[in-house]
């Protein structure tokens, strides 16, 4: 497929056979004398359509597990994954059951919802943005497999605390990547090679770098790497690069894409970005008291006695925001060279709504800062 050119456009095929199935699943549960209440199909397959349109607003942590299953499969159908790997379905289904499966759900955070969050997020803005026709099914595959796989088997912890502890992951970490996603990595590769029969490749290693590039630690020099990349690319030519997984330059937009969609809850609709804050921050604080308790002292944002989250959470949503103006320039700098098909303005919405979320995070730091101040007043008067 040229660059450009449309692909198949996707249809509600899938999302069709999905609910067929269940249908069919569920009449022959009854005949068995197994039947059960309609309602939970009804909404796996609504959650299933709901996936199969390109929606800024999506809630995956309403979603249980039998509906995350379904909407990444729907997912997988948009994006041709199955087709791109020459795969059948149902390995690249299984693929996807081990991956919600190694995310365990005693994670408030990273558990099994927030790897549908970031597919169905990252799905949305490649059909958005016109990545989708843009990037080679190799590619578009890729991002897809290392989205699922980012964070198997998380402990729901950061990797200075797996190093405090001597954790086995810091034990079998590969130089110069951060225990946790250096594991998660090597996980996704047995993963492909067992459910999808993927052997030792350049697809592969481009599924862990892409995953490598999800540590923290690393996160400015990819930045600062891929600034300098956009930067020198002033022809056509040099901007197809960027849309090639085994090229340096693909890599990095890889990593780029999959790092936005790993930060993306911020961009939510608000009610849906607290809900996310308020598991981002039961992991915080979780790992702030196992600190405190061996007598250390916690990062500020995982001290639950002193840390404000509506004022961190406007922190966070500006250095959010970076990643996504990057990626709209590097969207306007493609379409101003000739590659036709791309809507840097599909990052609208999500930049609008960065802005409205922080307004609405700082009104509300204001707002506690104020309450404060006033009883540490009444204090002083009570002679307190």
């Amino acid at each position: 497929m040229r660059r450009g050119q449309q692909r198949r456009a996707p249809h509600a095929t899938a999302v069709v056979l999905i609910c067929i199935l269940l249908v069919a699943d569920y009449s022959h549960g009854f005949l068995q004398g197994q039947g059960r209440a309609s309602a939970p199909r009804r909404v796996a397959c609504k959650a299933s359509r709901d996936a199969a349109a390109a929606s800024y607003g999506f809630d995956a942590l309403s979603l249980s597990s039998t509906e995350r299953l379904h909407v990444l499969s729907a997912l997988a159908e948009r994006l041709e994954v199955a087709e791109a790997l020459k795969v059948p379905a149902s390995g690249l289904q299984a693929y996807l059951e081990d991956c919600l499966q190694a995310m365990p759900p005693s994670n408030p955070y990273h558990g099994p919802s927030h790897v549908v969050d970031i597919l169905q997020f990252l799905v949305t803005l490649l059909e958005e943005t016109g990545l989708d026709r843009v990037l080679t099914p190799e590619f578009r595959a890729v991002l897809f497999l290392a989205g699922a796989a980012h964070d198997v088997d998380h402990t729901g912890t950061t990797n200075a605390f797996l190093v405090s502890l001597g954790h086995t992951y810091v034990e079998e970490a590969e130089d110069g990547v951060g225990p946790m996603e250096s594991h998660s990595a090597q996980r996704a590769a047995a993963l492909l090679e067992e459910r999808l029969h993927l052997p030792r490749s350049k697809l592969r290693d481009a599924v862990k770098a892409t995953i490598h590039g999800t540590d923290l630690a690393r996160h400015q020099q990819i930045v600062d790497a891929f600034q300098d990349e956009m930067e020198a690319a002033l022809t056509e030519e040099a901007v197809d690069a960027f849309f090639s997984p085994q090229s340096a330059q693909g890599q990095l937009l890889l990593q780029l894409l999959l790092k936005a969609g790993d930060v993306s809850n911020p961009t939510r609709p608000l009610a849906t970005a607290k809900a996310w804050n308020q598991q981002v921050y039961q992991e915080f604080y979780a790992e702030g008291d196992q600190v405190l308790s061996a007598g250390g002292k916690p990062n500020p944002l995982h001290d639950r006695r002193t840390n404000s989250i509506p004022k961190s959470s406007v922190g966070f949503i500006n250095w959010v925001k970076s990643i996504f103006t990057m990626l709209k320039e590097f969207l306007v700098r493609c379409r101003k060279v000739g590659v036709s098909g791309l809507r840097p303005e599909g990052l609208d919405a999500v930049l609008a709504r960065l802005d409205e979320n922080a307004a609405s995070f700082a009104k509300e730091a204001a707002m506690l800062e104020a309450a404060d101040a006033s009883n540490k007043v009444s204090e002083i008067h009570s002679g307190r």
